[in-house]
């Protein structure tokens, strides 16, 4: 894997367009996966957790969706902290670092 450009929600991996079911915040190649963080706009769920964290493979099937750090339905993932690490900033206020094989929490920190 070595592009993707993503517009809406229209992810493109290396020349292979996909429609994906919600609006495109942020994507980004990360060991050989591409990991979208979805939008949260008036499209998404409103009375369950938005799972917005997902990685595809090269051929844009999923192959994780990533763990929130609680259960309530305003978890949701805003943006990368860096390109140099794996830590998401979460909308709880905690940053959460994942296991981008995987898609599990290795470690959170509650920030407020």
């Amino acid at each position: 894997m070595n592009n993707i450009k993503f517009e809406d929600k229209i992810l493109n991996i290396d020349g292979k367009e996909l429609e994906l079911e919600f609006t495109i915040s942020d994507a980004r190649i990360i060991d050989n996966l591409a990991i979208v963080i979805y939008k949260f706009d008036d499209s998404v769920p409103k009375y369950r957790q938005f799972q917005n964290c997902m990685a595809f493979d090269k051929n844009g099937e999923l192959v994780w969706t990533a763990e929130h750090p609680t259960n309530t339905t305003a978890d949701s993932y805003v943006e990368f902290i860096n390109s140099n690490d794996n830590r998401i900033w979460n909308f709880g206020c905690f940053i959460c670092e994942i296991d981008f094989s995987n898609g599990k929490l290795l470690n959170v920190k509650f920030t407020k």
